[in-house]
């Protein structure tokens, strides 16, 4: 499974700032377990929905990793997927990892859903999660600032390749 993150920044005055991260974000077992039952067309054991954001120390993500993994979780960064994703094919412009054989997850909060510096790392985990819940995926990036006059999404792709 190739894996690939956009993240999108729009400032207040509409720049939008982009990061591209290809092959960073590490789908877990739980993740393959939950990708699996999916392609099974049963009801998966754990219900990924939830975004949070760090901004400690970056960890680095395996295959075993827990929501524990993530360092410094931000307050209030904790955000539901949106409506109508997970999907494939996404045609979101701002999107450029998506595809017919893409699973894409999007995350979009807005200028006041929360503020903070050095936000360098996200995980897909459960709702209200504890340090040993499980995460679909983990991933780290460059750091960068949300104020409360930012607008942030992020979309997580992952590629399905079959080999």
């Amino acid at each position: 499974m190739k894996c690939n993150v956009v993240v999108v920044l729009e400032r207040e005055n509409g720049e939008k700032l982009v990061w591209r991260y290809d092959d960073v974000n590490i789908v877990t077992d739980a993740g393959d377990q939950y990708y699996a039952q999916r392609a099974a067309g049963e009801t998966p054991s754990v219900t990924f929905n939830t975004m949070v954001l760090g901004n400690g120390t970056p960890p680095t993500f395996t295959k075993t990793s827990n929501y524990g993994t993530l360092t410094g979780p931000i307050s209030g960064s904790a955000k539901v997927v949106a409506t109508g994703y997970p999907k494939t094919n996404d045609t979101d412009p701002d999107n450029t990892g998506g595809g017919p054989n893409v699973v894409t997850w999007k995350f979009a909060w807005a200028k006041a859903d929360f503020s903070a510096t050095g936000i360098n790392q996200a995980v897909i985990t459960v709702p209200s999660p504890t340090s040993s819940s499980p995460i679909l995926t983990g991933f780290t990036m460059t750091a960068f600032d949300k104020t409360t006059n930012d607008t942030l999404t992020i979309f997580v792709n992952h590629t399905f390749q079959g080999v």
